[in-house]
C-alpha cells in the first residue's frame, strides 16, 4: 500500500493503480500523482507541487506527498 496526500486529503492506494493512472475520477490528479511516483525512484517518500492545465486551460496546482 502507498499513502498519498493531495492538497491535505490523505488516502491509500496501490502501486499498480498509480502506474495505470486509476486512483480517482479526476484525470489531472491521476496524471500528477503518476508523474510524481515515477520521480521517486528508490526514495521512501517525496513531496512536490505539480501544476497542470484542465480542459479549459485553467491552471490547477496540487500539493502531493507520496510515502511507501
Amino acid at each position: 500500500m502507498v499513502r498519498v496526500i493531495v492538497n491535505g486529503v490523505s488516502f491509500y492506494t496501490t502501486k499498480s493503480r498509480i502506474k495505470n493512472r486509476n486512483i480517482g475520477s479526476d484525470s489531472n490528479i491521476n496524471l500528477a500523482v503518476a508523474q510524481l511516483y515515477e520521480d521517486m525512484f528508490n526514495a521512501v517518500g517525496i513531496t512536490s507541487r505539480i501544476t497542470v492545465y484542465d480542459s479549459k486551460m485553467n491552471r490547477v496546482s496540487y500539493d502531493i506527498q507520496i510515502n511507501k
